[in-house]
């Protein structure tokens, strides 16, 4: 299995959004990881589908270009050298370019208590979903089919939760497709994109 390391760029052709990982959760104890990603003019607005955290903090600073985001059912801008925290528990959508210039953010994801498990899980799904974008394996969004989407969205529970649905229903319906996806063959990490 390729190791993702600190230094390492992650890119989604389909989403036009590209990463770079600063500090891994490895290196902080579980208790945070930092990256940068960067999004082209006007994209990045379904990068990662509307989610949860039950215990962890998001903040976000936008180095350069517009931002537009969600947080809870308020749609928000920020420019460069503003930050924008996202509290626990609130359903969000992550910044995405909202001008013709592209957009670069300062991702601090920071887990209380610390959650070394739910980071990791949490960057080698973003590793996984664009492997599959550069593989050709994913719509028009860059989301894969819905059996591969249950075993990402699985391996990531608690820590992340998709949009509109408790953990314990997301436990059931994740786990009841994330085990046909295990069957059809579908994975969490694959060797030809690696893991954290």
């Amino acid at each position: 299995m390729k190791k993702i390391t600190a230094g390492t760029w992650i890119e989604n052709p389909v989403t036009h959004q590209r990463s770079l990982l600063i500090k891994l959760p490895s290196e902080t104890g579980g208790q945070y990881f930092e990256m940068e990603y960067v999004c082209e003019p006007f994209t990045g607005k379904n990068a990662i589908p509307l989610h949860y955290h039950p215990t962890y903090t998001e903040r976000f600073e936008i180095i350069n270009g517009k931002a537009r985001y969600l947080l809870g059912k308020e749609e928000g801008t920020a420019g460069p050298g503003e930050l924008i925290i996202f509290p626990p528990v609130i359903p969000h959508l992550h910044p995405w370019s909202d001008s013709n210039e592209e957009l670069r953010v300062r991702l601090i994801s920071e887990a209380v208590p610390p959650d070394l498990k739910g980071l990791n899980a949490n960057i080698n799904t973003g590793v996984t979903l664009c492997g599959l974008a550069r593989d050709g394996k994913v719509d028009q969004h860059g989301l894969p089919n819905l059996l591969q989407q249950a075993v990402l969205g699985q391996s990531t529970l608690p820590g992340a939760c998709p949009g509109g649905i408790s953990i314990g229903a997301a436990r059931i319906i994740l786990g009841s497709l994330a085990l046909l996806g295990k069957i059809a063959g579908c994975r969490v990490t694959y060797p030809e994109y690696g893991e954290v």
